[in-house]
Parts: structure tokens; sequence; C-alpha cells
């Protein structure tokens, strides 16, 4: 039976392969289409998330690791490694839509010089 150091060290690097892996699929496949990246990224994370259960498996059952440590570093450090991958998802989903399209704050949002022209060329400052 393993310690618990090291049933916590293999939990936090099997999250760290498995986020690794996630977003190295996202990169590549985040350079089609919309409903690719979507299939890609379900895809993948099925696959990921199979494999994670048979490591787990694995390291419990048959390296007979210390239940307790592996169980909860895995948990703790799944669920934070996860909300990260899914804030890149959106940053990276946000960035693409404010490269096709400038959102509507910024229409709104005039220039100084624009503002300054306008201002100076009513009819209350001409002559």
């Amino acid at each position: 039976m393993q310690g618990p150091l090291v049933a916590a060290l293999t939990a936090v690097a099997m999250c760290a392969v498995n986020t690794t892996l996630g977003l190295v699929i996202a990169k590549k496949a985040f350079q089609g289409e919309l409903q690719t990246f979507i299939a890609v990224v379900f895809g993948s994370l099925a696959a990921r998330s199979m494999a994670v259960l048979v490591g787990v498996w694995y390291f419990i059952a048959i390296a007979e690791m210390h239940m307790v440590s592996f169980a909860l570093t895995f948990a703790i450090v799944g669920f934070v490694f996860l909300m990260g991958e899914i804030l890149f998802f959106h940053h990276s989903l946000e960035e693409s839509k404010r490269q096709v399209r400038p959102p509507v704050t910024d229409l709104l949002k005039k220039k100084l010089n624009d503002v300054l022209i306008e201002l100076f060329a009513s009819p209350v400052f001409s002559i």
C-alpha cells in the first residue's frame, strides 16, 4: 500500500494530464467551426472521462493507493482544474466573438476627437 503523499501526488498528476489533454484538444478544435468544436470537445471529454475512470480504478484497486488521500485530492483538484478548463473555453469563445463582431458597447463609445468635432461643428459655435 502506497502512502498518502504518493496517492495525493498521483491524483494531482492524473488531473493535470487530463486537463492538459483537454486544453490541447480544444485549441486544435477551436480553429474549425463551432459545431465541430463542440463535437470534438464533448467527444474528448467522454473519452478522457473513461480513461480517468480506468486510471482511478487501477490506482485504487490494483496499485493499492491510500484511498482517502487519493479520492479527496482527486475530487478537489479535479474540480479546480475542470473550472479552469471551463473558464478557458468561455474566454476563448468570447475572444473569437469579439474578433468576428465588436461588442455593442464599443459601438456606443465615441472617440474624444469625434465628440469635439461634433461639438465645435454644431451651429452654436459657428460664426
